[in-house]
């Protein structure tokens, strides 16, 4: 990706979430699912993980925001999103009144974390909207405690296959955003000073027809292209029209998740 194409993605999503953040904490159902997930992973890692605070990149409204608050009340929690609309309504939802929680607007890929600061840095499907996600990751691995933990839940490579099927039944290219691959980052964070574990998992939504699907993920801001590629008006109809008799009345949309933890060595 260019530095021209990279910098029109980063605008084009800051654009679309804070375009979204009115309506996201009532349509982001698979976010909100996976956040009560990656909550319930961190159980059986909260008494192996040394002092200090708690940093969550991409935080949007603060599903997973509001976990993270109840399961460390004695630490510090750096709450952070690339958007500040995203940030208001988070701080808004997370018990503004506690001392322990901070709340600022960061771009995860350009800033560079302080060495060895936290014990853990986490975050809830944001990793897809890295241009470089395991350089990134890897980059927040060295942010960690020597015992600190990164743990990481997203969508993989092998989302969408029903959109993607439908796309190459028509003749026409996908245009959906790439999703992290997940040996490429095993692979990368474990020739750090570090052990990786990984969980894969599926969730699928129905929607009422393909139209409907893409209107949702306009509405979660998650329509955003980092490249910048879309379908003609042409495309995009002939794509619709296609999935919607191929399907009946439903259709079906199955995110390929990811659970990833990475513990720093000692």
């Amino acid at each position: 990706m260019t530095e021209t194409q990279s910098n029109f993605g980063k605008e084009a999503v800051r654009e679309h979430f804070s375009a979204s953040t009115g309506c996201y904490e009532r349509e982001a159902g698979v976010q909100r699912r996976t956040a009560r997930r990656l909550a319930a992973s961190l159980e059986p890692w909260k008494l192996t993980l040394p002092s200090g605070p708690v940093l969550e990149l991409g935080a949007g409204t603060g599903f997973y925001s509001r976990e993270l608050a109840a399961l460390f009340p004695g630490r510090t929690l750096d709450v952070t999103d690339l958007s500040p609309e995203m940030i208001r309504a988070c701080k808004a939802s997370v018990s503004p009144e506690a001392d322990n929680v901070t709340f600022r607007v960061l771009d995860a890929e350009e800033w560079e974390p302080p060495a060895g600061r936290y014990a853990l840095v986490t975050g809830n499907f944001v990793a897809q909207w890295f241009s470089e996600p395991a350089y990134t990751l890897e980059r927040y691995l060295h942010a960690l405690k020597p015992g600190g933990l990164l743990l990481m839940a997203f969508p993989g490579h092998e989302s969408f296959p029903e959109w993607r099927s439908a796309c190459r039944e028509v003749g026409i290219p996908w245009t959906g955003n790439p999703m992290p691959v997940t040996e490429e980052l095993v692979i990368k964070l474990s020739m750090g000073p570090a052990r990786v574990d990984y969980y894969e998992d599926s969730d699928t939504t129905r929607y009422q027809g393909s139209l409907e699907f893409f209107r949702h993920l306009k509405r979660i801001g998650a329509s955003a292209s980092r490249s910048g590629k879309q379908l003609t008006p042409s495309q995009f109809w002939r794509l619709i029209t296609h999935w919607d008799r191929k399907s009946g009345p439903e259709i079906s949309i199955t995110y390929h998740l990811i659970f990833l933890a990475v513990k720093r060595d000692l």
